[in-house]
């Protein structure tokens, strides 16, 4: 954590948003890049499909943000959105290396604008396509920076211990 004002909510919120990618990324480096789309048991999100996951909805939140370093965006929403299907195959994703050095990347370019453009940003009203669950840029936001990637590293926990894929102590 940072040695931000403790009045600064938007600097508390990205130094929680910060720790939590530190966790999901010592969660998979570790992960052997043939092994990152194994489906152990009963658990189908692999680490390459929650990468990629977390990657497109770090590039829907800069998009929202009028920031335009993810023009793909759109794009890896249909293959890793809401109600898409982590598939086995090894070839359907990109390697370990290049998912983590996207993760890195995006997620320093949406702490970064985020802090610049919240003021401005946060009271938007969401696109219509998320309003039901967020009425504003802000909710979806605060979402997508502290309450999804949580969902996604509790779940790179589990497929690691069904993997077989021993924690650090």
């Amino acid at each position: 954590m940072s040695a931000r004002d403790p009045h600064d909510t938007i600097g508390s919120i990205l130094d929680i948003h910060t720790m939590i990618h530190g966790f999901l990324i010592e969660a998979v480096e570790d992960v052997p890049d043939s092994r990152m789309t194994e489906q152990p048991g009963a658990i189908v999100n692999h680490p390459a499909w929650t990468l990629s996951h977390l990657n497109a909805y770090a590039g829907v939140l800069l998009s929202m943000l009028d920031d335009p370093s993810v023009p793909t965006a759109d794009a890896e929403m249909e293959r890793f959105g809401y109600g898409t299907t982590p598939v086995p195959d090894r070839a359907a994703y990109a390697t370990t290396r290049e998912l983590l050095a996207v993760f890195r990347d995006r997620n320093a370019r949406v702490a970064a604008v985020v802090a610049e453009r919240h003021a401005d940003y946060f009271p938007r009203p969401s696109p219509e396509k998320f309003r039901p669950y967020s009425p504003t840029i802000g909710h979806i936001a605060i979402t997508l920076l502290v309450a999804h990637p949580p969902h996604h590293l509790g779940q790179l926990r589990q497929w690691r211990r069904a993997a077989g894929i021993a924690e650090e102590a």
